[in-house]
């Protein structure tokens, strides 16, 4: 997917980027999972006392596609 969106229904939370500058920012061998972890950055969700709450995701993901974490 050229451009990569990152969404949070809860927070309404939304980002899109392109591919290319994802690379250029995290490297090409970072995981969906850290991306989301560093782009939902200041979420009081993803750090609650019950663990990772955030409702933050990747809706190309939700196609079958791995999330290679």
């Amino acid at each position: 997917v050229p451009v990569v969106e990152l969404i949070c229904l809860v927070c309404d939370r939304h980002s899109a980027l392109e591919r290319k500058t994802l690379v250029k920012a995290f490297g090409a061998s970072v995981t969906f999972a850290e991306i989301r972890r560093r782009m939902a950055m200041g979420c009081e969700r993803m750090q609650a006392t019950k663990g990772d709450k955030c409702g933050a995701h990747f809706p190309c993901l939700s196609d079958g596609l791995a999330d290679g974490s």
